[in-house]
């Protein structure tokens, strides 16, 4: 039986949004092939594990005591008593699953420490993880790729306080009112705004500095759509799911995305109306296939897409999507459980496949220090 280490919460806003995603990933492991092993990362960057955290009930009641703190070493997870100052190893793990969304641990820690432990990721790894993260820098990636992307203006925090009033002033000459503006590095359309005018942008960009450091600045896209589509690994193959246009209406914010509940009882992560527009169908799902393929992504990948007058434009790369994006290839929950089971397993055989190492050049044997 693999010992799994789930992977959640994190130094992040979206720090609760992870919590959802971990507890129903520990939840659906299949007990006959996998020991769960949680681990949730606080707010202040502490790890904890507890067999407790598969009830979500312990995180939203705040009942998150007794929970032992953890760290991985050489492979493996290990509990800590810093009154008793004992050390105490948990299990060797064999595989882990990244649930963090947003932050650090979305944008490349969790990838960066697994693979520092030899630990496969059923997620995707530093690179990509951090490139996708920024939104700026996932803009340059999609112009290498050849897969548009709607325009925008990218502007950093120092640069925004020295020539503020004139990046103001471009944005309508550039753009076009009304524009979008957003953190480059937040997710769950967080410190999203729509502004119809100059006054409105600037309040918008003076926002979303408050939260990040760089912001995005987008043409609105009238009468668009928002358009998820998903893609991941199994046995060297890339399974692509149908795009799906999510509920929401307008610009789709964090209260659309989690809050909002439509008269049918559903909201807006539940899943959406399938798009079944041929032409345009095979170009997300091109479109999509082609950044999992380019990027070397591993695990499940979900790409938002805007279309507008039948043109799609990547908007973002989900490296940790909700819920893991099941939804998009499961017909009900129950069918997650062999979903995550492939997901892992897919992880473990491509960590055995390419696993390659050069630790050491032997240079030093070839020096010698003398003092004159």
């Amino acid at each position: 039986m693999r010992k799994v280490a789930v992977l959640f919460g994190g130094r992040s806003c979206e720090n609760e949004i992870s919590v959802l995603t971990g507890v129903f990933v520990l939840n659906l492991l299949d007990r006959e092939k996998f020991l769960p092993l949680p681990v949730y990362i606080h707010t202040d960057g502490t790890a904890y594990s507890s067999p407790k955290m598969q009830d979500l009930n312990v995180f939203k009641e705040g009942k998150q005591t007794g929970f032992d703190r953890v760290f991985f070493e050489g492979g493996c997870l290990y509990t800590l008593n810093p009154a008793k100052k004992r050390v105490k190893r948990l299990a060797k793990v064999d595989a882990a699953i990244n649930c963090c969304h947003g932050g650090l641990g979305e944008g490349g820690g969790v990838s960066a420490l697994m693979e520092w432990n030899d630990i496969p990721l059923a997620s995707p790894d530093l690179t990509a993880s951090g490139v996708f993260m920024d939104k700026s820098l996932t803009k340059l990636m999609m112009r290498a790729l050849g897969v548009p992307t709607v325009d925008y203006i990218r502007v950093n925090e120092r640069d925004y306080k020295k020539r503020g009033a004139f990046l103001l002033k471009n944005i309508e000459a550039r753009l076009k009112y009304p524009v979008i503006v957003k953190p480059a590095h937040l997710g769950s359309s967080i410190g999203i705004a729509l502004a119809s005018d100059e006054a409105e942008a600037k309040a918008a960009i003076e926002a979303a500095f408050l939260i990040d450091d760089r912001v995005i600045i987008e043409k609105y896209l009238k009468d668009k759509k928002d358009i998820n589509c998903a893609a991941y690994a199994l046995n060297g193959e890339i399974f692509v799911s149908e795009p799906e246009e999510a509920y929401g209406e307008g610009v789709y914010s964090f209260e659309e995305k989690y809050i909002k509940r439509r008269a049918d009882g559903t909201g807006a992560k539940a899943g959406g109306r399938a798009l079944t527009s041929g032409d345009l169908r095979e170009k997300i799902r091109a479109y999509t296939k082609t950044v999992y393929k380019r990027m070397n992504l591993r695990g499940v990948v979900r790409m938002d897409f805007l279309v507008s007058e039948s043109k799609p434009y990547l908007c973002e790369v989900n490296t940790v999507p909700g819920s893991l994006a099941y939804y998009l290839f499961c017909e009900r929950i129950s069918d997650a459980k062999s979903f995550f089971s492939d997901l892992i397993e897919e992880a473990v055989a491509a960590h055995k496949e390419g696993k390659k190492s050069l630790t050491t050049t032997g240079i030093l044997r070839t020096v010698s220090l003398s003092r004159k």
